[in-house]
């Protein structure tokens, strides 16, 4: 970096960040996105966890005493409420599924008959569906009851049922589920920001230099067009990687607020900080390059929004496709596609899969963006057509 990209560069870095704007979008929304989606989640999660434990309210509708009915009636997780209309009350939640118990159910089950039996619940509740679960395991567990009667009945142990005894056991030796949805959420959320977070400044340093007609008064200094661009081009790549920082900050805060946000063991290497540093610098250095060229190619402020605004839902695109990509079994393939690459690199380090390949085809491509993108760059900004473009 020469003294005039120096010059340049502190100058657009005190200009930008002099910009409301630029703070609010750059710095306060990444920090305060992810705690207001903890806060939600949170809020979500304990009305779920407290359906699940508090025990479920049924109607049952049946034509005589049976001894289902009284073995719901005794069940600590059942509560049967007594109602006249029990579809009404199921529409407005009161209760959250009926049995429907057919008739001659003891009968039938004496007589070693299937009596049928009607759960009804309303798909479209949340509640209802949990409720529903809930009841199902537990006229499961009645079912094994009398099946186990009968064998005893006839003599035969009921263990014949089991022949089998499963033991389940983990060989993952840390983080479970929260390193799962942490691989989900970060590679997500690290890619997106480094990407995009520049935008802000990339539309200023460019198209608003424009319109506010203090682009040509830089360009009759002694610094050459390219100390001019390199410099915009640092200060941009310093908001993006602004913005990533910011949005991590907010994911720690987050998981403070809500500290089931992702669960428990999700912790990070120094090397594996090391390589989503890496890969997440080379993503901004190459879409930073790629926004500035956008927006100096803009007329004005309004026109290089409308051109940026859909780089972040080209982004979304790659990004959900791979929230569900196994870590561990990322094809080979990936590796040679834009942002995916960076994201399975993410993905792998997290679970502690450090594959030097994928890294350095990964940096490659990478490395080959921001060359390509830094050279279309300084195309257009050497184009007196794109520069004085109104």
């Amino acid at each position: 970096m020469n003294k005039f990209t120096r010059v340049v560069f502190k100058k657009e870095i005190i200009d930008t960040f002099r910009d409301k704007k630029t703070i609010f979008s750059s710095i306060i929304i990444p920090i305060i996105i992810f705690p207001l989606i903890a806060f939600v989640f949170g809020i979500g999660s304990s009305d779920i966890e407290k359906e699940s434990k508090e025990p479920v309210q049924i109607a049952i509708l049946s034509e005589e005493k049976n001894e289902l009915e009284s073995f719901l009636l005794n069940h600590k997780d059942i509560n049967i409420v007594k109602t006249e209309d029990a579809e009404k009350a199921l529409d407005k939640l009161d209760i959250k599924v009926i049995v429907k118990i057919g008739e001659n159910f003891d009968e039938k089950i004496q007589q070693g008959e299937k009596p049928r039996i009607e759960l009804i619940y309303d798909d479209a509740s949340q509640k209802s569906e949990i409720g529903k679960s809930r009841v199902e395991q537990i006229i499961s567990g009645y079912t094994g009851y009398i099946v186990a009667k009968r064998l005893e009945n006839a003599g035969v142990n009921p263990q014949i049922l089991e022949p089998i005894d499963i033991k389940y056991s983990s060989v993952s030796k840390e983080g479970g589920t929260g390193l799962m949805i942490f691989s989900m959420m970060l590679p997500f959320m690290l890619t997106i920001w480094s990407a995009v977070g520049g935008i802000p400044a990339a539309t200023d340093l460019g198209a608003g230099e424009k319109e506010r007609q203090t682009l040509e008064p830089l360009l009759t200094t002694k610094s050459s067009r390219m100390s001019i661009l390199m410099g915009k081009y640092f200060a941009v790549v310093v908001a993006g990687v602004i913005a990533t920082i910011a949005s991590l900050i907010g994911f720690l805060i987050a998981t403070k607020i809500n500290p089931d946000f992702l669960g428990e063991g999700t912790t990070l290497s120094i090397k594996a900080i090391g390589i989503i540093t890496l890969v997440c610098l080379e993503m901004a250095l190459a879409f930073s390059s790629i926004e500035l060229a956008i927006s100096f190619y803009a007329r004005n402020f309004k026109e290089a929004q409308t051109y940026l605004s859909p780089v972040s839902i080209v982004l979304m695109v790659p990004a959900y496709l791979t929230m569900f990509v196994d870590g561990r079994a990322i094809p080979r393939h990936y590796f040679h596609i834009p942002i995916i690459n960076t994201i399975g690199v993410i993905k792998e380090v997290i679970v502690s899969v450090y594959d030097m390949k994928h890294i350095l085809i990964t940096t490659g491509w990478n490395l080959l963006y921001i060359a390509l993108f830094l050279t279309i760059t300084v195309k257009m900004f050497e184009k007196e057509t794109v520069i004085f473009r109104n």
